[in-house]
């Protein structure tokens, strides 16, 4: 803002030595005698300004395509305004711009307004007055053309001057239409020239009219348009590869200027095809003219899975036009991420690009979103390169994060499978929006688009049904899992149920669901949430309790067993391996036996289980599957007492038995009995099934461990041959 202030003083200074500079230059003949020229000498605090302006304002040289495209703008949005008030047709409203490598020059022609001798004078022998701004202004005053105010660029008066980064010597033709033509001419050393020169027959502009004869008429002295303005620069040698060459230029126009409201042509071909299509209404814009913009502005391959337009007058004056990409664009053959704080945003203001990937506009977890945001009140500095007010910036992003979360959650309502596809891809965004460092603002309304994975199948969300197994459905195939919402589930929770229980399992749905943890569940007929990735347990963390509920995994929960329970086994007799269950007494035995002598200071506690059916054992009181990680992560870079504390941590858990499974009551036979073989074929299993249950649970680093054992095993399961062995 300092800077800002600085330019704004030596313009005022500037601005009331205008007049004086202007009657005192040295003049050579008449000003009215075609091709005399009247030289005018800025005072000192104008060459300061100039040389500013000119050497430190802008970040990039090329922006000044950008400003000169946008001043050329404005003088065809003015021209347009002042027909249309008279009931007049304006004619042909475009922009020319030819290059010439050979003679280092560039040249722009608008058939806008045009300017007087007295306009040259005040808008551009006068640093820092815009006569955009004073032109909405006048506006503003008379309570009139709104269209017109709201489509100028202008607004600090020195975009002009970007022109002398890339330019020796910068000509200005100009004519308003009546048939008097002038030419302003600066080098940008404080002085500048003003002469009476020819007008051209009126004629399109942005014909074939040939851009090198033009040059050459410059070059002798030059007409100017029959209406309009015609900019010529002289290009520096160091600067002909940025002003000079076209293809350069076409890069430029087609990063900044894109969207200009009028046509840009270039060397003969239009460079802004592309319609602004956030200027226009939603039922106004195709899928395909979405997707080709879609990929324009984003830069990528796909096609959009959703598109948000809106716009909103307060608090701020926005309108955008957001997309929501089908495929992830951090990952695959075009990945295109973004750095630091940068968002998938251009931001523009006017039509005008201000910064592509906008920074500091959203949070980190929205950095998928492309599109285009314009907004007229952001705060831009002097050279229109960066933003000034920070608070209207992150109000700003504030407004397009809230509107696109709310989006995404209608679009799940009235497109679940389309959402769940999408999510599929994209989740990980929303998640790490309710994990992440602003979590605290956005948590409570990302946690409904959350997704996951169910125990109950598709068919019996559908029909309301009882579970049927994986090969049920139509014509044998297997049933579709379930993706389900925080808050469905807890629509569809039974009467009796207290938590949203949830199960981690990094090898998939199978594995989920042969994990002993869901026999009670199933049982009592809970649903399962089943989290494959291994974020999605911190999410859990995160989100701990939703609509009174408590998130809870099955795996730490206390769930009692009840005569409901029971009878899910006994309809058919018993569950597989179920038989008469070991009495009280014979259990407490056993159970000692397991942690005395089965396994010594292995486990915490061994306890006969209630919630069991099918398997023989299953591990409590384990750290999580997130803890699991975190310890994995932590071994890489720990000492010996660091090592020591991870592995009482990895030891820390107890043992649950199934009393009805056979192989506890052979295991108890087996332990009782004086047979040494069959006590240690015992201990073996014993062994076996406490590492089963650390498989089941996902506690068990290292497997090969068990492998010297399950071949002992195998060879007491084996008769004994009757042979002796050839040698």
């Amino acid at each position: 803002m300092s800077s800002l202030r600085t330019l704004r003083g030596i313009a005022a200074s500037a601005h009331a030595v205008s007049s004086d500079s202007e009657s005192r230059g040295t003049t050579q003949g008449g000003a009215e005698s075609a091709g005399v020229e009247e030289v005018h000498s800025f005072q000192a605090e104008t060459r300061r300004l100039l040389d500013i302006v000119t050497n430190s304002l802008y970040t990039d040289k090329e922006v000044f395509v950008r400003e000169l495209v946008s001043n050329a703008s404005d003088a065809l949005e003015k021209c347009r305004h002042a027909h249309l008030a008279k009931g007049a047709d304006p004619g042909a409203l475009e922009v020319t711009i030819t290059t010439d490598d050979a003679l280092r020059r560039f040249t722009i022609t608008d058939s806008g307004m045009g300017m007087s001798r007295a306009d040259l004078v005040s808008n551009l022998g006068t640093i820092a007055r815009s006569g955009s701004k004073a032109f909405v202004d006048e506006l503003s005053a008379g309570g009139e053309g709104a269209t017109a105010s709201t489509n100028i660029i202008g607004k600090f008066g020195v975009g002009f001057y970007s022109a002398f980064m890339v330019s020796e010597r910068v000509d200005v033709f100009s004519s308003t239409g009546d048939g008097v033509g002038w030419k302003w001419s600066s080098s940008g050393d404080g002085t500048y020239t003003l002469a009476s020169c020819g007008v051209e027959l009126r004629a399109p502009v942005g014909g074939n009219a040939d851009a090198k004869t033009n040059g050459e008429e410059d070059e002798v002295g030059g007409k100017a348009p029959w209406r309009g303005t015609r900019v010529v620069l002289h290009v520096k040698e160091a600067d002909r590869a940025i002003a000079a060459a076209g293809w350069a230029v076409e890069n430029t126009l087609k990063k900044y200027s894109a969207f200009v409201g009028f046509p840009v042509n270039l060397n003969g071909r239009r460079t802004n095809d592309i319609d602004a299509l956030w200027t226009k209404r939603a039922n106004e814009v195709s899928d395909e003219d979405a997707t080709t913009f879609y990929r324009f502005v984003g830069g990528a391959l796909d096609a959009p899975a959703f598109r948000l337009h809106f716009s909103a007058d307060a608090p701020l004056t926005i309108r955008a036009l957001l997309f929501a990409p089908s495929e992830n664009p951090e990952k695959g053959f075009a990945a295109r991420g973004v750095e630091g704080d940068q968002s998938g945003l251009s931001l523009y203001s006017r039509r005008v690009l201000i910064q592509a990937n906008a920074r500091g506009l959203l949070p980190g977890f929205m950095r998928w979103v492309r599109g285009v945001v314009d907004c007229e009140d952001v705060p831009l500095n002097i050279s229109r390169e960066s933003l000034q007010d920070s608070d209207l910036v992150r109000r700003l992003g504030e407004i397009i994060t809230r509107r696109m979360i709310k989006f995404l959650g209608e679009r799940a309502k009235k497109e679940p499978e389309r959402y769940a596809e999408w999510y599929a891809k994209m989740g990980v965004f929303i998640k790490e929006g309710v994990c992440g460092d602003q979590s605290y603002a956005y948590k409570e309304s990302l946690v409904p688009l959350l997704r996951f994975d169910s125990s109950r199948k598709q068919e019996e969300v559908e029909e309301g049904s009882e579970p049927k197994s994986e090969a049920d459905g139509d014509g044998g195939k297997p049933a579709k899992p379930a993706q389900v919402s925080l808050d469905e589930y807890v629509a569809r929770m039974p009467a009796g149920q207290k938590d949203i229980y949830y199960l981690v399992s990094s090898g998939g749905r199978k594995q989920a669901e042969s994990s002993p943890y869901l026999e009670l569940t199933r049982a009592k007929g809970y649903e399962v949430l089943f989290l494959y990735a291994h974020v999605d347990e911190f999410v859990m963390q995160h989100v701990r309790r939703h609509k009174g509920k408590d998130l809870v995994s099955v795996e730490v929960a206390e769930l009692e067993d009840d005569a409901d329970a029971k009878k899910e086994g006994d309809a058919d007799g018993k569950s597989e391996g179920e038989g008469e269950a070991l009495g009280e007494e014979a259990m407490e035995k056993l159970c000692q036996w397991f942690a005395e002598k089965a396994l010594p200071g292995r486990v915490t506690g061994v306890k006969s289980s209630s919630r069991l059916r099918s398997s023989p054992a299953l591990l409590v009181g384990h750290e999580p599957e997130a803890m699991r990680r975190y310890r994995l992560m932590l071994t890489m870079m720990q000492d010996d007492a660091t090592a020591t504390k991870l592995d009482d941590l990895q030891s820390a858990a107890g043992l649950e038995l199934n009393p009805r499974h056979a192989i506890m009551r052979a295991i108890d036979a087996a332990r009782a009995s004086s047979d040494p073989e069959a006590q240690r074929a015992a201990q073996l299993v014993a062994e076996q099934v406490f590492d089963n249950a650390r498989v089941a649970a996902g506690a068990l680093s290292d497997p090969r461990e068990m492998v010297g054992r399950i071949n002992q095993i195998l060879e007491l399961a084996l008769p004994k041959p009757s042979t002796p062995p050839i040698p």
